[in-house]
């Protein structure tokens, strides 16, 4: 038995050893992983930490995942990426007291592209689209719209969308972002205390993507685009709110200590949008509360809003449609 044991960990069996020592470390840290943050980088947050009163959501949680055929039914409904997939939605469909639904057709598809595919194919749109997207993406999803309505026949708007379910962490995750990839995570230390997680309420962690800076003809070209957009919806007579779900980084970045990465302002390019109430900046909702000492707009181990700051935007976007008389008629 000890020469078996001793043959098991000679440095002949290197990949026996090395798959034993990942395992114990999986083993160890998996239990207080939290967040897509944590996960991607394996980084130990308390698993005591989204338990606190203040995440509590006293709302119904459901939404219906509707079909292309359905969209007609409902009074508004909600395209966007994971920020919509997440609390937002629930908020606002619960402060404007409507027949509300989710939509989405394709993970591979921009939801923009979606909605002009809607529109150019004649399908009997909902009276209210809310269409969010990450600041990180939504340059670059603009910026590829097709606007042809030849080119859109083909995408797939046609299945009701099923979310997937994602295993919250596994060794696979650990190999591949912390022995490959270690640097899908970035960290600067706050002068405030803006997140409750225990020993880390002055910690910003964010994704790297945050850092991602457009150059000024693609801001240009989705600015154009944006306008564009918004006048397929006039045409198409659906109100059409553009949410910009803004990364982490940009809300929490005036707030770091000795912060080495460079200023985010790409909001600031939109300034001629922010005129009109269809186009929300949620930086504006955010960053106002940060200043105001508000803790968790985020969580501290996710790249998502908190129930705290998704209440926040969805407050926001429930005040403009009702000084805007959306519902009224």
């Amino acid at each position: 038995m000890k020469r078996f044991f001793f043959d098991l960990i000679s440095p002949l069996n290197t990949p026996v050893l090395f798959v034993l020592i990942g395992f114990i470390i999986h083993a160890c840290l998996a239990k207080d992983i939290t967040g897509d943050l944590g996960r991607i980088g394996q980084i130990v947050f308390s698993k005591e930490y989204h338990t606190q009163s203040k995440f509590e959501e006293h709302i119904d949680k459901h939404l219906y995942w509707c079909s292309t055929n359905e969209l007609k039914s409902f009074d508004m409904v909600f395209m966007g990426d994971s920020f919509t997939e997440s609390v937002y939605p629930y908020y606002l469909s619960h402060n404007v007291e409507k027949n509300t639904a989710l939509y989405k057709a394709s993970e591979i598809v921009s939801s923009e592209q979606i909605f002009v595919a809607l529109c150019n194919s004649g399908v009997v749109m909902p009276h209210v689209v809310v269409l969010e997207d990450v600041e990180r993406s939504f340059i670059e999803r603009l910026g590829n719209l097709d606007f042809n309505p030849a080119n859109n026949s083909t995408l797939p708007i046609g299945l009701v969308y099923k979310p997937k379910n994602e295993k919250t962490t596994d060794f696979a995750t650990f190999y591949k972002n912390q022995l490959i990839d270690n640097h899908s995570v970035r960290h600067v230390r706050l002068k405030d205390s803006l997140f409750s997680c225990p020993k880390k309420e002055k910690d910003l962690y964010f994704y790297y993507e945050d850092l991602r800076f457009p150059v000024d003809a693609q801001i240009q070209t989705a600015m154009s685009k944006l306008d564009t957009l918004f006048q397929i919806a006039n045409k198409n007579n659906v109100q059409l709110f553009y949410v910009v779900a803004s990364d982490k980084y940009d809300v929490y970045q005036e707030f770091a200590i000795d912060n080495k990465y460079p200023k985010k302002d790409l909001m600031d390019s939109f300034s001629k949008f922010e005129a009109n109430p269809y186009f929300v900046n949620t930086k504006h909702v955010l960053l106002k509360n940060a200043r105001q000492g508000v803790k968790d707009l985020y969580y501290a181990d996710d790249t998502h809003w908190s129930p705290v700051g998704a209440k926040m935007v969805a407050e926001e976007i429930a005040k403009r449609m009702d000084s805007l008389g959306v519902f009224h008629n």
